[in-house]
């Protein structure tokens, strides 16, 4: 699993202390906090992080140097470039690369036994879906918009393929029995309700924050296959050569090269290829494909009632759980988020202790469960430390910020029932 270490990067100052200052980025990973204390700098660093594995990984894998300065411009995409001061440091250490941001210089490496790490890596679909989705689902022609955010622009297209490329044009929302009707002929999506059906710009909130969020994360979670032919069906014009290209650039001798090319025509064009074959060119060319989803994102919680946005937890959850390596990292302010985030870790246990699955179903969707162990939490602090949240017995830890501040609050309302009692009687 990858590592992040980070310090005096905008609102993260000393950082994590624990582990040599590294976070563990696991499966699922949530960062909670207070306002402007780095949930957001933290994932949408590892955003920019692991695309920039990814993008070395398929097109510069000699490539030893990146100038400080095209890092930094990586970096300006998640609007993030003004983070950097001369005491910024950044460590990360993924499957094959290591990235490391000390004292003005960025420095890249490669971990050791890279070809063993090649060999394994699972090259990510990596998607950021940002807090300001709602605008993409309020405005008309969102498509218009000029110096739209690139997370946002990215989420946009993402959003219109998802609806483009359905049979249907049917799409059922986590929340409140509701559904989405896209006419590809005017390029208009309704909300149908047990009360009649609406133009969803004129929608709730709610509604206008969950179907990007929910249409994007089901439409990439299924569209992504670890299935090697599969893949090839999936190839542009312009892909198929760039293999092509680096089947004959990286091929010993031109003879096993033509021959390696070849053989990948006969797969491309469905020719009979023996499975010996098939599983050589499958661990050739695995980092050309897409195998598992990276899905980052910020409160999923936003404008939902508590129980909405469990509906939407569990379907994020689903959605993990379609790819053994797939990843989910929130970011939220909801102690709800939490609280169903434990539900699932105590179903999945539950289930392995034998408990009957119809049973747990009634309780938590048996898709959405998750073992405590692949589950971190943190929590980011107003003096610019980060705090892991230690589990109990497996399951994430209830005591956080979030919690505290309910609680805070039932005590202050008891000591007014203590005033009623002792001046109103």
């Amino acid at each position: 699993m990858a590592k992040l270490r980070v310090k005096n990067f905008g609102p993260i100052k000393e950082g994590f202390s624990e582990n040599d200052g590294f976070m563990e980025i696991t499966p699922v990973t949530v960062i909670c906090g207070n306002q402007a204390t780095g949930k957001s700098t933290i994932a949408k660093l590892y955003s920019t992080l692991t695309w920039l594995e990814k993008s070395l990984v398929k097109s510069s894998l000699g490539k030893k140097t990146i100038p400080e300065t095209d890092f930094v411009s990586f970096c300006s995409e998640q609007r993030l470039h003004e983070y950097f001061i001369d005491s910024t440091e950044i460590e990360y250490i993924g499957e094959t690369c290591i990235f490391t941001y000390k004292n003005k210089k960025f420095n890249l490496d490669f971990v050791n036994d890279f070809n063993t790490a090649l060999k394994k890596y699972n090259r990510p679909k990596i998607m950021y879906i940002p807090s300001e989705r709602n605008l993409l689902a309020a405005i008309d022609d969102a498509e218009n918009i000029k110096n739209l955010p690139l997370m946002l622009s990215i989420l946009l297209e993402e959003y219109n393929r998802a609806k483009k490329k359905s049979e249907t044009g049917m799409f059922e929302l986590p929340i409140s029995n509701v559904k989405l009707l896209y006419d590809s002929n005017s390029l208009t999506t309704k909300v149908l309700t047990e009360n009649g059906e609406i133009n969803i710009l004129n929608s709730s909130s709610g509604i206008q924050s969950v179907a990007p969020l929910s249409l994007v994360t089901r439409f990439l979670a299924n569209s992504i296959t670890t299935d090697f032919l599969g893949n090839l069906k999936l190839l542009s014009i312009n892909e198929r050569n760039q293999i092509k290209d680096w089947l004959l650039q990286n091929t010993e001798n031109q003879e096993d090269a033509e021959m390696t090319v070849n053989l990948f025509n006969q797969l491309l064009y469905g020719q009979r290829v023996s499975d010996s074959i098939k599983n050589k060119l499958s661990i050739l060319l695995h980092f050309f494909f897409n195998t598992c989803f990276i899905n980052i994102v910020e409160e999923p919680e936003q404008n939902l009632y508590p129980e909405s946005q469990g509906k939407v937890l569990f379907e994020l959850l689903e959605c993990l759980n379609t790819n053994k390596n797939n990843q989910l990292i929130i970011t939220t302010h909801s102690p709800y988020m939490l609280s169903y985030l434990t539900q699932s870790a105590k179903a999945a246990e539950l289930l392995q202790k034998g408990v009957p699955a119809e049973k747990i179903e009634k309780i938590v969707p048996v898709k959405s469960t998750v073992s405590g162990e692949k589950i971190s939490i943190y929590e980011t602090k107003e003096d610019g430390s980060i705090k892991l949240l230690k589990p109990y017995e497996g399951l994430p830890s209830d005591e956080n910020l979030l919690n505290e501040a309910l609680a805070s609050g039932n005590e202050r309302f008891a000591s007014l029932l203590d005033l009623e009692e002792a001046f109103c009687q």
